[in-house]
């Protein structure tokens, strides 16, 4: 097989093959398999067939947003990259990747995310670090108990759940614009040990994960204050005679952290998502900033400076005028951690990886100033 050989579109004779391919990569069950693969939409799915007309190449493309200073940013996620054992390490990836890169920008996408099992791989497709996925452990016993903000259990398709989910994304960084997938891919099997509940004034909610005794997981959460949060935790404490510990996604600068006590809580995973600009231009225009006039010319690499102009926190964005010269540089490697504000301008200089005059510098740190951006899920 050839590394250009054809991308298609999955159909329903490809399931069979499909749901093998991601029990060979991810370890799933072939009930789970299934479950993913109706969950995300069989219409999402591409795949390289080998010479025997099965897929030895899947992976999901999925169409939202990701958030920047309240501003959607167009964006495909890249999910769950499965390459049959006897394919992998034919370099196969990248130009499967770099076509679902060219799809997804042809569909509007400026940006393109993903989780990388092995990073240098994604990186000679032009990934790199753009922010990160957190999961928080607190042992139950330790939470506080002292507020007694009322829930109430809803449905887990509960329309006010998605409604306060769009708070959550307003207030932070990087958080994805859900699509129907992710939702469903948040309500997954076991449904009978799932429940959500909705706290009085719609202040805060969670989905509960109840199938594991050895812990609760918070699926998905929101608070809109600090008081919200302490009664989310208190109402957590409720559990603590059936479950030693809770889990959940939060940020770097992590609410629920926030509200707990000094001790009795941990970082329980780690990893980084990776982000890669398609449409450099698009993706200036669309986010939002934490300035509402500047004016900065920036070159990503070797190609034309751009000039963002930013009017009242409205940016404007194409090619810089007699600046070629002037404009503060980027390396192409460098921009989708400055873009996301995953690292500083003033970081990124340290590296070697941006140049410019401190000014530039320092206005540039104004632009991408924010939030840390994470990801409430692992897509």
């Amino acid at each position: 097989m050839k590394k250009n050989s054809t991308i298609e579109k999955a159909t329903a004779e490809d399931v069979i093959g499909i749901a093998s391919l991601l029990s060979w990569a991810f370890g799933f069950s072939k009930v789970r398999s299934r479950e993913y693969i109706a969950n995300i939409g069989l219409e999402t799915l591409r795949l390289i067939r080998g010479e025997d007309g099965r897929p030895v190449v899947c992976a999901g493309l999925l169409q939202t947003a990701h958030v920047f200073h309240r501003k959607p940013v167009k964006a495909a996620n890249i999910v769950h990259v499965a390459i049959a054992p006897e394919w992998r390490g034919k370099g196969l990836a990248v130009p499967f990747v770099d076509a679902l890169c060219d799809e997804a920008k042809s569909n509007g996408a400026a940006i393109a995310t993903l989780f990388a099992s092995t990073r240098p791989v994604y990186r000679k497709a032009g990934f790199e670090l753009a922010g990160h996925e957190i999961v928080y452990e607190a042992a139950t016993a330790a939470l506080p108990s002292a507020s007694r903000l009322a829930f109430d259990r809803v449905e887990l398709g509960d329309p006010r759940l998605a409604v306060a989910y769009g708070a959550k994304m307003l207030a932070e960084s990087g958080l994805l614009e859900r699509a129907a997938a992710h939702w469903n891919e948040l309500r997954r099997a076991p449904t009978d040990a799932l429940a959500a509940y909705l706290a009085e004034g719609e202040a805060a909610y969670l989905i509960l994960d109840m199938g594991n005794e050895a812990r609760l997981e918070v699926r998905d959460w929101f608070a809109a204050s600090p008081e919200a949060a302490l009664g989310l935790l208190s109402f957590l404490a409720r559990f603590r005679s059936v479950y030693p510990a809770v889990r959940w996604h939060g940020a770097p600068q992590d609410d629920l952290v926030a509200a707990m006590p000094d001790k009795g809580w941990r970082l329980a995973h780690q990893e980084e998502w990776l982000l890669r600009v398609l449409d450099p231009a698009a993706a200036l225009r669309q986010r939002g900033y934490h300035v509402d006039a500047a004016r900065l010319a920036l070159r990503i690499g070797e190609a034309p400076p751009l000039e963002i102009d930013i009017r009242a926190g409205k940016a404007e964005v194409g090619e810089a005028a007699g600046a070629s010269g002037a404009a503060f540089s980027v390396q192409p490697t460098a921009f989708a951690q400055l873009f996301t504000g995953f690292r500083s301008a003033a970081k990124l200089a340290q590296y070697g990886l941006v140049s410019g005059d401190s000014d530039d510098i320092r206005r540039c740190d104004q632009l991408f100033a924010g939030p840390p951006p994470w990801v409430a899920e692992h897509f």
